[in-house]
């Protein structure tokens, strides 16, 4: 037990120094994807109208990635300024590719603002998608492409950020690294994403908690989104703490 201890204190104190944060700061960043999936799952012990409502259409979570991710591409738009102008131009245009993907990804979470503004789905539109909205991930036959897609999100962050962390050949490199890829720290975000996918992408919940099971996504998904909001913070804290003139440093 004494040995585990040591290990967690190591732990948050060698992240906290990436972090520029304190440990306790940073243990409440790991243990927050957890508390989201532990709350999703209460509210569908709470009963159905309860579930409902924190994974809905429009719901609390769904709301929630859509403030999540907006706060993301605000960040991702200054991380790709901030890179662009340290000359490390190749990674701001990799900012600029994620800024691009959060604006598609918010659009199509609000239907590209249709039920804000309450205009009507055009009838070829409605009839191919299954809830007649004006959105690419209900299309029929093209929402399983979605639901690999973040698979893959899942896999990227879960995978990659051990590599970096625990692979000795990647830590002359590690700096450059966290630019691109998660914080290891960050995994608890992704990790259970990429699980639920491969379990909802290759076989059908049990018949009796169909509902439940996958609705569950949505909380999974609110995960994520929180995962982003904390990758951005993460390297807008790195980029403020670089010495001036440094590589990714505000030169401005």
């Amino acid at each position: 037990m004494a040995r585990l201890s040591r290990g967690v204190r190591k732990f948050l104190a060698d992240a906290a120094a990436d972090w520029y944060l304190s440990p306790t700061t940073v243990a409440i960043i790991c243990i927050l994807p957890f508390v989201v999936a532990f709350l999703g799952a209460s509210t569908a012990l709470m009963g159905k109208p309860t579930y409902k409502w924190f994974t809905g259409e429009d719901g609390f979570a769904e709301t929630l990635q859509v403030i999540f991710y907006t706060s993301t591409l605000i960040m991702a738009l200054i991380a790709a300024s901030r890179y662009w102008r340290s000359g490390e131009k190749l990674i701001g245009v990799l900012y600029l590719g994620l800024s691009g993907a959060l604006i598609f990804m918010i659009g199509e979470e609000i239907s590209w603002g249709q039920r804000i503004f309450g205009w009507q789905t055009s009838e070829s539109f409605a009839a191919i998608n299954k809830q007649e909205e004006t959105n690419l991930h209900n299309v029929y036959g093209v929402g399983s492409t979605f639901k690999w897609i973040q698979m893959l999100v899942g896999a990227y962050g879960t995978i990659f950020p051990l590599l970096v962390w625990r692979w000795s050949r990647l830590q002359p490199y590690r700096d450059r690294l966290w630019a691109i890829i998660p914080h290891y720290t960050l995994i608890g975000y992704f990790v259970m994403l990429f699980v639920w996918r491969i379990y909802r992408n290759l076989f059908d919940p049990p018949e009796g908690f169909y509902f439940v099971v996958s609705e569950y996504n949505e909380v999974l998904e609110l995960a994520l989104a929180l995962g982003f909001v904390f990758f951005l913070v993460f390297q807008l804290r790195r980029l403020s703490k670089r010495p001036r003139g440094a590589p990714g440093s505000n030169t401005s």
